[in-house]
């Protein structure tokens, strides 16, 4: 829980800042190829970790060196070299995004963390308001413990 008196972000992004932020991912989603995948594709398609980077390189390599009269002509090398250079120009790419969508995220939980502390504090005042009986406290305090209570039934149903 943290702090309620400390606001690590006390700001918004403006429309016009958001309008920007939304054009510039879009125009990054336009100059990509087009290409997706199904659950199937995802988990039965090979990937490219390190050791599989070298091995493909090397094969490139050996296509150069020693390929003709070997390498059938079904195999396009440069097929191939535009994946593997695709390959790279995407993996800078993603390093970048992934960095950016941490920043995000971080952000997202230090607004959230903030927001709920004080939602917190605020349900627990109006607790204390009306067990004190204070006029007009009822109503809020009401309304906010449903939360909890809708908390309460969502654990004992997952626990059943």
């Amino acid at each position: 829980m943290g702090n309620m008196t400390e606001n690590r972000l006390n700001t918004t992004i403006i429309a016009a800042d958001m309008t920007i932020i939304n054009s510039s991912i879009a125009a990054i989603a336009a100059k990509l190829p087009t290409g997706s995948l199904d659950e199937n594709q995802r988990d039965t398609m090979l990937g490219m970790d390190v050791e599989n980077k070298v091995f493909a390189e090397d094969a490139m390599n050996e296509i150069g060196i020693s390929g003709t009269g070997i390498i059938p002509p079904f195999i396009n090398a440069t097929f191939m070299q535009n994946d593997l250079t695709l390959f790279e120009q995407l993996d800078v790419i993603e390093a970048a995004l992934l960095n950016l969508l941490q920043k995000v995220s971080d952000l997202k939980r230090i607004t959230a963390d903030e927001a709920m502390t004080a939602a917190n504090a605020i349900y627990k005042i109006y607790e204390m308001a009306n067990l004190a009986g204070i006029p007009g406290a009822k109503q809020g305090y009401e309304k906010l413990k449903a939360r909890y209570a809708r908390q309460s039934a969502n654990k004992a149903v997952g626990n059943a």
